[in-house]
């Protein structure tokens, strides 16, 4: 699908007069906590904009919002909060089946493909083809994961990657040079071996526990240069030998300093200034930018840097990325004028605001730049965006996330082979896209 934007500046006259009136916000007082009042303003159409943000992410959504209205003779946005959780979108859903859903909502792309396959969203590909609207503007991964069966259904927002934080003192304390951190697989587990102190079966400080923080399968297996599904035929390969390796690298880990207590003392460490990176108890963890807050609160001199996740090969670095997106729900009454907004949420401009604000990487590598380019932290975070991958974008993407979850720690203690464990997943995953 080839599509294409010219892009202008949005200059308006101000917004006038505002007249509320209360209406059901797609469900029932008795399904929901909160009716909402939508506000109704003469001449102009106003479209009911969902989202779950609350601190610095509602002044964010706040502001994107306010300057898209100032912009406007003829459309009205409402932001609405909706407190929508990965494992909870009933008031959504709800609001769907009911036929009177929100015009927008603010929703993690990870689930776009369950949604789209649902018959839950509008796909944006009519409204992209009729403006010829650029979506070559954002990173490809963020693009591929609104995608389903050739349709894109969500406008992205938001991104993150994942890198390998290092605590460059004590990489100084064993002998390890902190300005040239770890870049093979082989540099790494001499890393965590020296790092690592185990007396009398007693765990004092480790130098990673790979498969905490973000070591998911997913980081390992793209590191290892493995993939999970194929964007040309439509396939999973999760069982991919080199996701096979990946998993095997966990389990020599969980080998050599026996998993079970490794697991044992993770499990009694804990989040925010329990972090045990925090804390000095690991010198090394695989992470995004999202923990660089939680350190700046609670160990603000921490002498930490961030590298590339070291590879077998030293090159070819790889992450993923998830984020969010803007999504038309299904039967939405001012869709056209939702796509308008999108189109500006989307937009340098309303990425800019949203981004600064809200502290957050975009998908619009401009964006990034401009924002982050003083800050050599983030700039790592950005510069392995164009090599980031994102999970694919199947209706049980869910039901793969678990699956690898519970394969890794079934093969990190001993519970089967890697090679048997990603076969069944295989199975159980392709058994359940069948079945949609």
């Amino acid at each position: 699908m080839s599509v294409i934007r010219g892009r202008g500046r949005w200059v308006f006259p101000s917004l006038t007069s505002v007249v509320a009136v209360m209406v059901l916000a797609g469900c029932s007082a008795e399904e929901s906590d909160a009716i909402e009042e939508t506000i109704t303003i003469e001449g102009k159409t106003t479209v009911t904009y969902w989202h779950n943000h609350t601190g610095r992410g509602l002044e964010a959504i706040r502001q994107v919002v306010s300057d898209f209205n100032e912009s406007q003779d003829d459309i009205f946005v409402q932001e609405i909060y909706s407190a929508s959780t990965e494992g909870d979108d009933q008031r959504l859903l709800t609001a769907i089946a009911g036929g009177n859903p929100p015009d927008l909502a603010h929703f993690d792309r990870f689930k776009v493909a369950q949604y789209a396959a649902e018959n839950s969203l509008e796909p944006l590909t009519p409204f992209i083809e009729n403006d010829q609207y650029d979506m070559g503007l954002y990173y490809d991964y963020a693009v591929d994961e609104t995608t389903y069966e050739d349709d894109i259904y969500a406008m992205p927002i938001t991104t993150d990657s994942r890198l390998l934080f290092y605590n460059k003192d004590r990489f100084q304390e064993v002998g390890l040079d902190p300005e040239n951190p770890p870049t093979t697989i082989e540099e790494l587990e001499d890393a965590i071996e020296k790092l690592s102190t185990i007396e009398d079966g007693r765990v004092e400080e480790l130098g990673m526990v790979p498969w905490t923080a973000q070591g998911w399968l997913y980081t390992w297996a793209w590191t290892f240069g493995g993939d999970f599904y194929d964007m040309e035929t439509n396939t999973l390969t999760i069982d991919h030998p080199k996701n096979v390796e990946a998993l095997e690298w966990l389990v020599s880990i969980a080998d050599q300093y026996d998993a079970a207590t490794v697991t044992s003392f993770d499990t009694a460490q804990g989040s925010n200034e329990m972090d045990p990176f925090i804390q000095g108890i690991y010198s090394m963890k695989v992470d995004g930018p999202f923990s660089i807050s939680t350190i700046q609160q609670y160990k603000p001199d921490l002498n930490y840097g961030v590298t590339p996740i070291p590879t077998p090969t030293g090159d070819d670095f790889a992450t993923w990325s998830g984020g969010t997106s803007v999504i038309i729900p299904k039967g939405a009454h001012h869709a056209e004028e939702a796509w308008e907004f999108m189109k500006y949420f989307g937009s340098y401009e309303g990425q800019m605001t949203y981004s600064e604000i809200n502290n957050q990487m975009s998908v619009i590598d401009k964006v990034n730049e401009d924002l982050y380019q003083d800050d050599p932290i983030m700039t790592e975070f950005i510069d392995i965006l164009p090599n980031s991958n994102a999970r694919p974008p199947i209706p049980s993407g869910q039901l793969l996330w678990n699956e690898l979850d519970r394969a890794v720690e079934y093969a990190i203690h001993g519970r089967g082979e890697p090679q048997e464990l990603l076969e069944r997943v295989q199975r159980r995953v392709n058994q359940a896209e069948a079945e949609e």
